[in-house]
């Protein structure tokens, strides 16, 4: 007869091999959330898990999981809206820097020079020579402010038209009112007023002109000028035979000289047409009227 001990030892063996199995068994059915690491990853995804289990996993009735489903929604609902906007306003924040600091980054366009026109450059010239008293600006002077001599009177725009100078008693030894250019003979002898600005005519070549009438036309932007003003025969017209023509009554005036050094040659009040002979060194005065 087999030995009772022996027999019950292989039972207890075979059973301990069965109890090992079931347990090993046990544990492979186990949901993969009853672990530790699926207990990690539910934790982290809970929102997502609770939804699952609900569903897939628990034998809750349709409505409760319903309600589940609902609340989850509402209380994650606010987290996905703040999300939204944070990544939105650091989209609009990244495209302000960029925008800000593109000026910065963008070459500095290089400015050209504008060249200076005719009549500025004239401008100037004349200031220059004001600067060394080859010419003098508008405004009252006293016996020696001004050299003798011979100047052009030039009017601009924004200046007067008159002129005068008078004697050590006050007196007006010569005056004019200018249409817009003509030549004056300073005597040195008292106070004198000027509108426009005189300059020498010793000084013209320094300007690059040859007469009155020149600068004038550069000063003032214009070319071709033949309404009233004094003409140097020679200078700003050439001698010869020349038509005037009146606005309403004219007047002309043909003198030996400028204005403070000169006589009358001819003269005359007219409207209409008016025919005039010069010639060089005399000096054609035209006024309410123009050169034909």
């Amino acid at each position: 007869m087999p030995d009772d001990s022996k027999i019950k030892s292989l039972k207890g063996g075979v059973m301990s091999d069965k109890a090992k199995t079931k347990s090993s068994e046990n544990q492979s059915k186990r949901e993969w959330y009853k672990h530790g690491w699926g207990l990690v990853a539910a934790i982290l995804l809970f929102p997502y898990f609770i939804i699952w289990f609900a569903w897939a996993k628990s034998k809750w009735s349709k409505s409760v999981k319903v309600i589940v489903t609902a609340l989850v929604a509402i209380v994650m609902l606010p987290i996905f809206i703040g999300m939204a906007n944070t990544d939105a306003d650091t989209q609009v924040s990244d495209e302000s820097g960029r925008e800000q600091t593109q000026p910065s980054q963008a070459p500095q366009e290089v400015k050209k020079e504008v060249p200076k026109t005719v009549q500025e450059l004239m401008f100037d010239s004349v200031n220059g020579l004001i600067t060394s008293k080859d010419a003098f600006d508008t405004g009252s002077y006293i016996k020696g402010d001004i050299p003798v001599g011979e100047y052009a009177f030039i009017s601009f725009d924004g200046s007067g038209k008159y002129y005068s100078e008078e004697d050590s008693a006050g007196n007006i030894i010569d005056n004019e009112n200018f249409d817009s250019f003509g030549y004056v003979y300073v005597q040195g002898v008292g106070n004198l007023q000027t509108r426009g600005v005189l300059i020498k005519v010793s000084a013209f070549e320094k300007l690059g002109v040859s007469g009155a009438k020149e600068i004038y036309e550069k000063l003032n932007d214009t070319t071709d000028y033949n309404e009233s003003a004094m003409y140097k025969v020679g200078v700003d017209i050439a001698p010869g035979t020349y038509t005037i023509e009146s606005y309403g009554e004219g007047y002309v005036a043909v003198t030996s000289g400028p204005v403070g050094d000169s006589e009358i040659v001819d003269n005359e009040n007219f409207n209409g047409k008016y025919s005039v002979n010069v010639g060089i060194g005399q000096y054609l005065k035209v006024s309410r009227g123009k050169i034909l």
